[in-house]
């Protein structure tokens, strides 16, 4: 049946029993085993989704709000059973009226004045508490109570917070790509990973920001201590090419030896919004002139033993670094 039609009805009803106008209608719940199945999981899933958001918010996860986006979907999914959907017997409707409560339940009307009121249920109705009321008053309460207001408000902020929080993030990461949450998520480009399609576009007036890593995903260049995520444009990936002359050998406990050389790497240049290859060159870490001959105290070698010497290779310094990659930094976009 229409709403317009109910309501009709539920008024008729209540001017025919001499209740006088029809003031409210409290739209009945639904129930069952089904709502309260998904009401105890939501409460229950409240304490894993909260702890997952944490741990993964934590470790900077560029996509921390799933937790929170599912739960929030699962809570919603509940409301919406339970307001919205089947209803076991038929969908209750009370209406209050001036001198009494009409109830409609599957085409069938009963009246009641308010001394015979407390005969009637007063719960699984939207705003139970304002049909509690207007029983025990005697007297019908108006549509827009402060308690309806409270639970609206409530409804509506808490469908905005999970939208703003959860949905929206999670959608523009679908549509748009990920946003990197520091510096050091970027070096997934550099493993074979994907880019990061809401990183600063590689375009515009120079400095076009720029960062290094080698295949290993350690950093190997900044502009600056503690870089802003947000400003880097363009990501170098450092692989290990070759070597130059032997600069030192180092002699520690345990028959373990370690020969330094001098490092030759090539750089291969990517803008980080689309991973689109911009540029490449060759670099060579510190010679011998400029690689002090003491060796270092320790070392860290495998746990599990068995290798008894190793190669390590200098590499380049930030300045040698920074004169390199002038070209793509400062210069127009490629």
């Amino acid at each position: 049946m229409e709403p317009r039609q109910r309501r009709r009805k539920l008024a008729e009803a209540a001017r025919s029993a001499g209740l006088g106008e029809l003031v409210r209608i409290h739209r009945g719940h639904g129930g069952g085993a089904v709502v309260t199945g998904l009401g105890v999981v939501v409460a229950i899933g409240s304490v894993p989704a909260g702890i997952a958001t944490l741990i993964m918010l934590s470790e900077a996860v560029t996509t921390w709000q799933w937790p929170l986006l599912l739960w929030s979907a699962l809570a919603g999914l509940t409301y919406l059973v339970g307001h919205v959907g089947p209803v076991s017997g038929g969908r209750r409707w009370v209406g209050v009226a001036h001198g009494g409560l009409v109830t409609w339940q599957r085409g069938s009307v009963r009246t009641a004045t308010w001394a015979e009121a407390r005969d009637v249920p007063a719960h699984g109705v939207c705003c139970a508490g304002d049909l509690r009321a207007a029983i025990e008053r005697r007297a019908a309460v108006g549509t827009w109570t402060r308690r309806r207001i409270t639970g609206l408000t409530v409804t509506v902020l808490a469908t905005a917070a999970a939208t703003w929080f959860a949905a929206v993030p999670i959608a523009a990461h679908v549509l748009l790509g990920e946003r990197p949450l520091k510096v050091a998520q970027l070096a997934r480009m550099c493993e074979g990973g994907r880019s990061f399609g809401r990183t600063a576009a590689y375009e515009g007036a120079a400095p076009h920001p720029a960062v290094v890593f080698d295949t290993a995903g350690f950093s190997h260049y900044e502009p600056v201590p503690d870089t802003e995520v947000a400003t880097v444009q363009l990501v170098g990936c450092a692989v290990l090419i070759g070597e130059g002359p032997a600069i030192k050998g180092c002699d520690y406990q345990g028959d373990y030896h370690r020969a330094t050389y001098q490092g030759r790497y090539l750089v291969e240049v990517y803008e980080a919004q689309t991973a689109r290859h911009v540029g490449s060159f060759r670099i060579d870490g510190p010679g011998p002139d400029h690689v002090p001959a003491e060796c270092p105290p320790s070392i860290l070698v495998p746990k599990s033993g068995g290798i008894q010497s190793d190669r390590a290779h200098t590499e380049p310094d930030a300045a040698t670094y920074r004169t390199h990659l002038a070209p793509v930094v400062d210069g127009p976009p490629r």
